[in-house]
């Protein structure tokens, strides 16, 4: 494309625009105020509607974090039920062993008392 071809298309662009712009402005059904008050009534009809939309996130946030909140207290009650029962049952068994060992103990003392007896007696 030569600089001839360039200019000529910048003026067909530019001719088109300001064809669009005329009839743009002759064909319009409003005045520039009506149009001025419509834009602005829907600017604001969107800010509304965006209050609103924020309003519904903040509510959502808010249950969710409520609802976390409670999932948080059930977990935490219920880990703590599980180490006590834990606990619980740790005790039980070192009982038990103690006792085992008590046992284990007695009979030994027992034995080592018969068979100290035995010997004396000999």
């Amino acid at each position: 494309m030569s600089e001839n071809d360039h200019d000529s298309n910048f003026i067909a662009l530019l001719l088109g625009a300001s064809v669009g712009l005329g009839l743009a402005f002759l064909f319009t059904p409003r005045s520039g105020e009506e149009t001025r008050q419509l834009i602005a009534e829907k600017a604001k009809e969107g800010m509304e509607c965006a209050a609103e939309a924020v309003e519904e996130l903040k509510m959502q946030v808010g249950d969710g974090l409520a609802n976390a909140g409670e999932a948080a207290q059930q977990l935490k009650d219920c880990v703590g039920e599980t180490v006590a029962s834990l606990r619980e049952k740790v005790q039980e068994a070192v009982r038990a062993g103690q006792d085992a060992y008590q046992e284990e103990l007695a009979g030994r003392d027992a034995e080592l008392g018969s068979s100290l007896g035995a010997r004396s007696a000999s």
